[in-house]
């Protein structure tokens, strides 16, 4: 089972690759220009990298609370269907509650960080660099490797 986690954003978005072996792979994307087809199409092109490199089975989405749900954050999400029925991935949608609800002790960012990072020492020098660093760049790295690491706790026994 090889889990591909976005944390998806116009912005900046988060990408962990975890497998039966570990964190894979771990990222943070920056699309700096204004929000347009062209530019939702880069983000998409992006995610379906990774996709490719690692033979993903299932891709698990951060998504933003409803109300955030901008025309272009929709457009993404159809996107991001298309390609998943064109690779025959699973996928799935984590919220910030549903986080919240598995976790109860993740209060804010900082703690969703530090429960991450217990589970995947090796993302050690990312929470120092992130904890000093004035613009939370990273926070969606963070989030994009807890809901796939929550998604393989839940589904360890399944087929995927």
């Amino acid at each position: 089972m090889i889990i591909l986690g976005i944390s998806i954003g116009t912005r900046t978005s988060g990408i962990a690759i975890i497998s039966d072996k570990g964190l894979m792979s771990w990222n943070t994307l920056s699309f700096k220009s204004s929000w347009s087809e062209k530019k939702g199409e880069a983000i998409i092109s992006k995610y379906e990298k990774y996709l490719e490199q690692h033979d993903v089975t299932a891709i698990i989405l951060k998504v933003p609370r409803l109300s955030h749900h901008s025309a272009a954050i929709i457009s993404l999400l159809k996107q991001i269907d298309t390609i998943v029925k064109s690779h025959g991935c699973m996928v799935d949608y984590k919220s910030q509650a549903d986080i919240k609800a598995a976790i109860p002790a993740i209060k804010n960012g900082q703690d969703l960080i530090a429960h991450t990072t217990l589970h995947y020492p090796i993302l050690q020098r990312a929470q120092h660099r992130e904890l000093t660093n004035r613009n939370n760049y990273h926070d969606k790295m963070f989030e994009a490797v807890l809901v796939a690491h929550l998604w393989k706790e839940e589904n360890k026994n399944s087929s995927y």
